[in-house]
């Protein structure tokens, strides 16, 4: 890989390790000769290391292995430096506490894991149901990726690290799901299994105590809390009608979809937020980036949506998939002027069960 340049000469030395890593160098000597820095390093030093390589990266995917190395070589550095003290009531501390209570979790699966081993037993129904009731990783992940995540893109250029943390997060949850739905005897192929679940999630753990956290509360400090921008309150007036915020507002929460609008430059714009919402937002995701917006193995997909809107060659897109039991219909719209100059995307997003179920005619109350 191409030796990248930086104005911190620690950092400097950080990235030439990790380049070395990359290219599958991990001899002793080699952390020896790098063992000043690698053992003395802080977590901003380390995350901008991260964002160096990471950030130029076709797909970060493909450094999960060499960071992991990375990070175990810094653990010495990273948990002997002074972690902040989030203040009461504030994201990073709700997000911290939830790390805390992943940890008690993880601990425990690891010491019912250690017992079910030592006896040689093959009933794992009771580990895989942990795993199964474990909803707490879900919810943290779908938080960090709304909540966390945007506002450390706006305050920071160094933010490569979170992609490749999305991805880790999206293995371990398939992990999960593979855990609680493991139905063959296979007891070797279960724990393999199941150590990849408890693995992932425990890399994601360290990392954001350890890494994210400090850096996005010396980035967002003293304002890491959402920032909402007020809502105007004018009218929306065409000459089909008018409507004030208020009626404006409640119309999109009963209409049966999600709707979010994407600008000509990528921006997220404005979204609907029903209570039925069926993929979460956040306010915070106001003038993201839509590619920031979507786990890595997704982007593809989003760049070649808008590029084809962009260039005039579609005008439309149409995804449909099965999730927790719905059928889930999502489309995209050009959004275009009266002179055909592209202004944005629209996505609708729709739970079509009971539309799909319907049949025959219903046509009185």
């Amino acid at each position: 890989m191409e030796l990248l340049k930086h104005p911190n000469p620690t950092v400097l030395r950080l990235i030439e390790y990790f380049a070395m890593l990359i290219k599958g160098t991990t001899e002793k000597r080699t952390y020896d000769s790098y063992a000043d820095i690698l053992e003395t390093a802080t977590p901003f030093e380390v995350n901008s290391a991260l964002d160096a390589v990471l950030s130029k990266a076709e797909d970060v995917t493909s450094l999960t292995t060499a960071t992991a190395r990375f990070i175990r070589s810094l653990g010495k550095a990273l948990e002997s430096y002074p972690l902040p003290a989030y203040p009461q009531g504030s994201l990073l501390a709700e997000l911290e506490k939830e790390n805390e209570a992943i940890g008690a979790m993880t601990r425990k699966l690891q010491e019912e894991g250690r017992k079910l081993q030592k006896g040689m037993g093959t009933d794992v129904s009771v580990l895989k149901g942990h795993v199964s009731s474990f909803t707490l990783v879900r919810e943290h992940y779908v938080r960090l990726q709304n909540e966390l995540f945007p506002l450390f893109e706006q305050s920071t250029a160094e933010h490569a690290c979170v992609k490749l943390m999305w991805s880790i997060q999206d293995t371990a949850l398939a992990y999960q799901k593979a855990v609680a739905s493991f139905t063959t005897d296979d007891i070797a192929a279960f724990w393999r299994v199941y150590s990849q679940f408890y693995f992932n999630v425990e890399v994601l753990r360290y990392r954001e105590h350890y890494i994210l956290f400090p850096v996005a509360f010396r980035s967002l400090a003293p304002n890491e809390q959402a920032r909402e921008n007020p809502a105007l309150r004018g009218v929306f007036s065409t000459i089909t009608g008018s409507l004030d915020q208020q009626e404006l507002e409640q119309i999109f929460s009963v209409l049966p979809l999600d709707i979010a609008f994407i600008d000509r430059d990528d921006r997220v714009k404005f979204y609907s937020d029903p209570p039925h919402r069926i993929f979460p937002r956040s306010p915070q995701v106001i003038g993201r980036l839509v590619q920031n917006c979507h786990p890595p193995k997704s982007v593809g997909t989003v760049q070649a949506i808008l590029d084809s809107f962009k260039e005039g060659r579609e005008d439309t897109a149409e995804f449909y998939l099965h999730m927790q039991g719905k059928f889930v219909h999502i489309q995209y719209y050009a959004v275009r002027s009266m002179d055909g100059s592209y202004l944005g995307t629209l996505e609708v997003t729709q739970d079509a069960t009971h539309l799909r179920n319907l049949s025959g005619e219903k046509r009185l109350l």
